[in-house]
């Protein structure tokens, strides 16, 4: 019995004093991250968890300041904030950490007059989505007639046509017809109408889109314990950064969960 009590001692000894290894190596490894995840604005716009500054981490990291993906491009010399989706460049109008919504606009056709469509936005497997404000915007180039009962994008090139929202038949056969098909996102705009939308596509694609993402509730519990929310690339889980240098799972108070698993059943 004296030897099985020596056993666990021994064995609880060998975790905690492993434990605290793991730790220690951890801050060692990670103390710097809560210096580089911090609150900061850029050019007008905060960013903060899910999103993180490219400039102020190592994009090789297996650990990030926010979701990998929603790192933010920051530079004195662009207008807006550069966010890539997931190749495209897109400048970052504004961000709302209350209602969870990304304002975007394309930056090929950020202040043209009379812009382009060149992108098929596609969100992959990001934690993003379409708001319920977002109105498609589909374009026909080099038509050598009218696809169908489409409108014409008169200030561009001739034989340029598009549909607005849903409007385009789903039995539209545009092949032999047109040369390319893009399709674009814009923010609805009610009271417009068909010819409105002949003058005033440009302004609309100017104006971008709005995106949302997934909370993660578990962020406020580590911002409520003074630390720094970021993930965890290889796990897909939310880590803390805390002010000790330490790296915890929901928020830096109490006891790390590992630890406190093993000592109730001991």
């Amino acid at each position: 019995m004296f030897q099985n009590q020596s056993n666990s001692f021994f064995f609880y000894y060998f975790f905690v004093s492993l434990f605290f290894s793991f730790v220690r190596s951890s801050a060692k490894n990670d103390s710097s991250s809560y210096a580089f995840c911090p609150k900061s604005t850029c050019n007008g716009v905060e960013i903060s968890y899910p999103f993180w500054r490219l400039d102020n981490y190592n994009t090789s990291a297996p650990q990030y300041c926010g979701y990998p993906g929603f790192g933010i491009n920051c530079s004195e010399n662009q207008p807006l904030p550069i966010i890539y989706l997931p190749s495209d460049a897109f400048y970052v109008k504004s961000i709302d950490y209350k209602s969870y919504s990304l304002a975007l606009v394309d930056a090929d056709v950020f202040n043209v007059k009379c812009p382009r469509a060149r992108h098929n936005l596609t969100l992959e497997k990001l934690p993003l989505k379409f708001s319920d404000s977002a109105l498609k915007l589909t374009f026909y180039f080099n038509c050598t007639k009218n696809p169908g009962d489409a409108l014409p994008a008169e200030c561009l090139k001739s034989g340029t046509y598009f549909y607005v929202g849903e409007i385009e038949p789903d039995d539209l056969n545009w092949f032999g017809i047109c040369e390319e098909k893009v399709v674009t996102t814009v923010t609805k705009r009610r009271s417009f109408q068909n010819n409105d939308w002949i003058e005033g596509f440009g302004a609309a694609m100017g104006e971008g889109f709005v995106l949302d993402w997934r909370s993660a509730s578990e962020c406020g519990q580590c911002e409520k314990s003074e630390g720094r929310c970021g993930y965890n690339n290889s796990t897909h889980n939310l880590l803390c950064y805390c002010k000790d240098g330490t790296v915890k799972f929901k928020h830096c108070k109490g006891t790390p969960k590992t630890l406190a698993i093993y000592l109730s059943s001991y």
